[in-house]
């Protein structure tokens, strides 16, 4: 079910509980991303902590493992723009995974905002999956229940039985985004063909959500190349302070903080 053009993004997410946004990463870009994750999935290896089944390899937060490469990734202005649309306040951050799809593919039909929501208006997370690689329905591109997001079931209690219905696999361009609502059921699907597939999947919550990461222990080295939007993505703008005296307010903003790293960590810890 491909993205109308007469549609918009955000009402074809409100439909479908999902949508493809096209040429949205320069083909350069995807492939600098790629060989910096075939370089880290490597090292991985070598050093035995890479992180993989039959059904998929994850690499677990690569803006933090390579940032001069991944960190502006967290906050591309057309992803911002959607995600802001649908969460309609503030949101952060809550995992930034590479993702290679295995022969298995998936067997694990699930939602990640662990409510089934049936109303989108109330939806507090949302994956932007940034496709660095062809996504095709023979090497591994994300089955999708179109309209799933508004059953208000959660699909984990229909796994191993006849209930569920069909998933839509598309092909869908290097340099795209799927947006996926946090309540959409969804899977990784299998690598047929062995071509490779990576992608990178971007979480995002609204602020009150407690993140899969704590981004706040970063080090100074990383924090000091954060712009304003990416404090609030790693969660510094939001997390309740410690210390009344210096700061009484949860959410504050980013230019509240202090260029000093260590100086703010007293006042959230």
């Amino acid at each position: 079910m491909k993205l109308d053009d007469k549609i918009s993004v955000l009402q074809h997410l409100e439909e479908y509980g999902y949508a493809i946004q096209e040429n949205v990463i320069s083909k350069e870009d995807c492939d600098v991303m790629t060989s910096a994750l075939d370089d880290l999935m490597g090292k991985k290896k070598d050093e035995k902590t890479l992180q993989y089944t039959d059904e998929k390899t994850i690499l677990f937060n690569v803006h933090l493992e390579k940032p001069d490469i991944f960190l502006n990734k967290i906050d591309i202005p057309q992803v911002m723009d959607v995600v802001s649309k649908v969460l309609k306040e503030e949101f952060i951050l809550s995992n930034f995974n590479g993702t290679l799809s295995g022969p298995k593919g998936g067997n694990g039909i699930h939602i990640d905002s662990r409510v089934p929501i049936n109303d989108f208006t109330n939806t507090f997370q949302i994956v932007a999956l940034l496709c660095l690689d062809d996504f095709t329905p023979t090497n591994g591109s994300t089955k999708i229940w179109p309209g799933s997001h508004k059953s208000g079931v959660d699909p984990r209690h229909l796994r191993n039985t006849d209930n569920i219905p069909e998933a839509s696999q598309e092909f869908v361009p290097k340099g795209s985004v799927i947006y996926t609502l946090g309540q959409t059921w969804h899977d990784v699907g299998p690598n047929l063909d062995g071509t490779r597939r990576w992608g990178i999947i971007a979480y995002y919550s609204r602020w009150w959500i407690k993140p899969t990461f704590n981004f706040l222990h970063c080090g100074q080295e990383i924090f000091a190349k954060l712009n304003a939007r990416q404090k609030i993505l790693f969660g510094f703008t939001s997390n309740p302070p410690s210390d009344t005296k210096k700061r009484i307010n949860t959410v504050i903003s980013p230019s509240e903080l202090s260029d000093n790293y260590d100086e703010v960590l007293k006042t959230i810890k």
